[in-house]
């Protein structure tokens, strides 16, 4: 008997506590809710926008994140963008020294080509004084006898013997090789035949 009291007692409890309070309860919500809509007020957003504020609730709402502050956001841009400055302009004092060592070799390159060319000139000016001299020899042969000019070619070292031998004329070249020993001919005329097939 005692059993039964309790289990209706509690039953009673129960009732009341639905029917006194949690009923009441829901409906009021329900009521505050229609009326919210009704008044353009959209409730769901607002229990976000609430319940981002609230430390534990925070992070069960979906969807929501922290509001980050935006002078430390400004501070990360900050110091990203001092971060990019830096490296650009890293960037341009290798370019610079770059540019500079580019410069220093084009340099060397001016003046090496400026000497070379002085040299050439100097070169083409020997050659000239050559050509010349050349030309001077000739003529001196071409006047003298047959018979000097073979004795004192066969004194003269092959090298220069031949230069001066090539600058003859046809005639004066076969007089004067005919007024030599026949072994010097014989030696100028093959070193001559060498040096016209290179």
């Amino acid at each position: 008997m005692e059993l039964q009291e309790k289990e209706s007692t509690i039953k009673s409890k129960l009732q009341w506590f639905l029917f006194v309070v949690l009923i009441p309860f829901l409906f009021a919500i329900t009521v505050a809710l229609v009326v919210l809509t009704i008044a353009g007020v959209n409730v769901f957003d607002a229990a976000k926008q609430y319940g981002q504020h609230i430390p534990f609730v925070s992070s069960i709402i979906p969807g929501v994140e922290p509001e980050i502050d935006a002078e430390d956001k400004l501070r990360e841009d900050l110091i990203d963008l001092e971060a990019t400055n830096q490296d650009q302009q890293s960037q341009i004092t290798d370019l610079k020294n770059e540019v500079e060592q580019k410069q220093a070799e084009i340099d060397t390159l001016k003046t090496e080509i400026e000497k070379l060319n002085e040299e050439l000139l100097a070169k083409e000016e020997e050659n000239q004084d050559t050509t010349q001299t050349k030309q001077d020899l000739a003529k001196i042969y071409e006047s003298m006898s047959t018979k000097n000019a073979a004795a004192i070619l066969t004194e003269l070292q092959d090298e220069d013997a031949l230069n001066i031998l090539r600058t003859l004329s046809s005639a004066k070249l076969s007089a004067i090789l005919a007024k030599m020993e026949p072994a010097d001919a014989a030696r100028y005329t093959e070193l001559l035949a060498i040096n016209e097939a290179e």
